[in-house]
């Protein structure tokens, strides 16, 4: 087994703690010091804790990895630990891909004129750069890991940069940005969506998509965790979080499928409470390790209920 493999191994025996050291945080969305443990599992039963935060409900991973644990971490073992790949996507990865992009784009196309300027932030394997080509867009996207970037590029040539979104910067602005499961990697996701607003054109558009973690069916506990999110947004906490960069929803395709503008919510601090509502009732109080119980069980003896919230 070569090295690269035994270094995996770390992240999957399980009651081990992820091999990383990390430092306490404040909420990484509204700042605020408040936040309670939820869970000291995921959902391999590995060692991590996640905490809720007070004001807005924000699950987040602390002690959160520092930015070099990170990087090493996407750069040498992401790919090959939930994908499975190491130097080229697998075919499978790709198709799936393929088809979430053309669902993107039939959602997102009649709310842009021909020619639009777009930017896929964090394009992967450039599915949906190339999508936005094909209908008539001037289509851009980065991506930071080296392997997806080459592939990415080897279709698109230098319409895909290989940068980490802290680096990059554009001598022009764009019409629509796209951010799709890419904010709950990222232990800062309100500067990142600043920078978004920073290369938006007047007019422009921000459509970002996370996993639900509001969702309650099915709610899967704290087996909905995992080290490579290290953020957990509900529809209203992701809303609050866009507010806080300068952001109001323009159109909500689905609970965390959204579509947002430049603007400003009238009632900021409604949107914090529900977020933090919602995800109390899912993982505070021994929530967490109750519904991860309930989801296991229904697997085995039957379809899962919603969870009342």
């Amino acid at each position: 087994m070569q090295p690269l493999q035994l270094d995996l191994i770390n992240y999957f025996i399980p009651f081990t703690k992820y091999p990383y050291e990390g430092s306490q945080v404040a909420c990484p969305v509204c700042a605020s010091e408040q936040h309670d443990p939820v869970a000291t599992l995921d959902r391999r039963l590995k060692r991590l804790t996640t905490c809720v935060c007070s004001h807005c409900g924000l699950l987040f991973t602390n002690p959160m990895p520092t930015d070099d644990e990170l990087a090493q971490y996407y750069s040498r073992y992401y790919r090959l630990d939930y994908q499975g790949a190491r130097d080229t996507p697998k075919q499978g990865h790709l198709s799936k891909r393929i088809g979430e992009a053309e669902a993107r784009a039939q959602h997102i196309g009649p709310q842009l004129i021909k020619g639009a300027r777009t930017l896929d932030f964090g394009c992967g394997t450039g599915e949906f750069v190339a999508n936005m080509l094909d209908a008539g867009h001037d289509a851009h996207g980065f991506e930071p890991g080296q392997a997806y970037g080459r592939y990415a590029q080897g279709k698109l040539g230098d319409r895909i940069r290989i940068q980490r979104w802290q680096e990059i910067d554009y001598p022009f602005t764009f019409d629509l940005i796209t951010c799709f499961h890419v904010l709950e990697h990222l232990k800062d996701p309100v500067v990142a969506l600043q920078r978004m607003v920073s290369w938006l054109s007047p007019g422009g558009l921000i459509y970002v998509e996370v996993p639900n973690m509001g969702s309650t069916l099915p709610c899967k506990g704290f087996g909905g965790l995992h080290f490579a999110h290290v953020i957990g947004f509900n529809y209203h906490n992701l809303v609050y979080a866009a507010h806080r960069a300068g952001l109001e929803p323009s159109h909500v395709h689905s609970d965390t499928g959204i579509v947002f503008r430049r603007g400003r919510l009238s009632e900021p601090n409604d949107e914090a409470k529900r977020g933090h509502d919602v995800a109390m009732s899912l993982f505070g109080n021994g929530n967490a390790t109750r519904n991860y119980f309930k989801y296991q069980f229904s697997k085995i003896w039957g379809r899962p209920e919603p969870v009342a919230i």
